[in-house]
């Protein structure tokens, strides 16, 4: 136990604190703090934010005020304590409303200094009304009185608090790797220290009189209530973080499906399907945008098939886009622009007719056999052209 004095005049009351119950209130701290982070990244990602702003406003909520209601029961005084109901269930109220102001504000809405400084104070108004509301629900009589230098170091520990968490889960919403889990446990050690802190302040300025007894009438006793509470929200955090990281999960595999069919889409749109080649698309983008670049040459080469027997068949352009391939590494662009033509898009070549006549020697000696051959054409800008349709045009007559 924690010995801890509180003084009205002369008269003192005694007072402890179960260490156990204090180290369970910071656990829950941590706890509901870890959950608001998780849950402000869920509000940004998901198409239902508002579902999971309620739910995660709830989550929180009831996190710290359990946390407030354990370290409440803590305190123990040689007095029977209870808290009025109504009066309790709206500091709960509180603590959800405070709670759905910090996630919008970091999860939907654009975080400026103002935003900031309007939600430091709101959310710090609004813990200070969770804490002092719940000791007025306790309906001490002779009433309880406040230190002012205490009262004023946990106003001020709310609304700091208030500020530093807005700040900091807004910088941790998403999570790219490991490192960034670990920041988001520190933070919500910071953060849940910052609870606790404004928590235990609070009671350190509250001063009972040594006569002081509870009078309210609807009450919840302060005894048999502490276990509910602490087994409640040790249990139901995790069920609420273990909901939203699984809805995490199911948001990246939807994005990783959304990225391979785009990539499909576009294996579509840009490749040749029989040579897996570049096609004409491709060239031309990859072609303009060379020219856009203001590169001091851009040289098109063009290469047609031609088969001894006249008539070219499907297994001669792959066996041709194959040879050409072996020949014809980054960073220059092998296509396939029709049927029967090849070209490519040269890059730091600055004899490009030397460079395609030693292609076509390459190429010859390995279609020998076949009865196929290559006819070339150069086209060099801004020589030849200044826009790709008309270095196709050149390098194709």
């Amino acid at each position: 136990m924690i010995r801890a004095s509180y003084t009205r005049g002369y008269r003192i009351m005694q007072g402890s604190y179960d260490l156990l119950l204090v180290a369970s209130s910071m656990v829950v701290a941590v706890l509901a703090s870890y959950v608001a982070i998780e849950f402000a990244g869920r509000l940004r990602e998901s198409e239902r934010w508002m579902a999971w702003l309620t739910a995660g406003a709830i989550s929180m909520g009831s996190g710290v005020w359990s946390m407030h209601f354990v370290g409440m029961s803590a305190f123990q005084l040689p007095i029977v304590i209870s808290y009025d109901l109504p009066m309790t269930f709206g500091t709960w109220v509180a603590a959800v409303a405070v709670s759905a102001l910090a996630l919008f504000l970091v999860g939907r809405a654009r975080l400026t200094t103002r935003n900031v400084t309007f939600g430091a104070f709101a959310m710090g108004f609004g813990i200070c009304v969770m804490h002092y509301g719940g000791m007025w629900a306790m309906r001490m009589s002779p009433g309880i009185s406040y230190d002012p230098t205490w009262f004023g170091i946990s106003v001020a520990i709310a609304v700091g608090a208030s500020a530093a968490a807005l700040l900091i889960v807004s910088q941790l919403r998403t999570v790219r790797s490991w490192r960034d889990i670990g920041l988001r446990g520190g933070a919500a050690l910071l953060m849940g220290a910052a609870i606790s802190g404004m928590h235990y302040s609070g009671m350190q300025a509250a001063q009972f009189s040594a006569d002081a007894f509870c009078y309210t009438g609807n009450a919840l006793s302060g005894a048999w209530m502490t276990a509910p509470v602490l087994i409640a929200a040790l249990i139901g955090l995790p069920i609420a973080l273990a909901f939203a990281i699984a809805d995490a999960r199911e948001v990246v595999k939807a994005r990783r499906a959304e990225r391979e069919q785009a990539q499909r889409v576009e294996e579509m749109a840009f490749v040749d399907r029989e040579t897996s080649l570049p096609n004409r698309h491709r060239l031309t983008r990859q072609l303009t945008d060379s020219l856009l670049q203001g590169r001091s040459q851009v040289s098109l080469v063009c290469l047609r098939l031609r088969s001894a027997a006249g008539q070219t068949r499907s297994s001669d352009t792959v066996l041709v886009a194959r040879a050409l391939r072996a020949h014809c590494e980054e960073p220059h662009l092998l296509a396939r622009t029709a049927n029967d033509q090849f070209s490519v898009l040269l890059s730091g070549v600055e004899r490009p007719v030397a460079w395609t006549t030693a292609l076509r020697a390459k190429v010859r000696s390995e279609l020998l056999s076949t009865g196929l051959a290559l006819d070339a054409g150069v086209a060099v800008a801004p020589k030849d052209g200044d826009t790709a349709q008309m270095l196709m045009m050149r390098a194709a007559s």
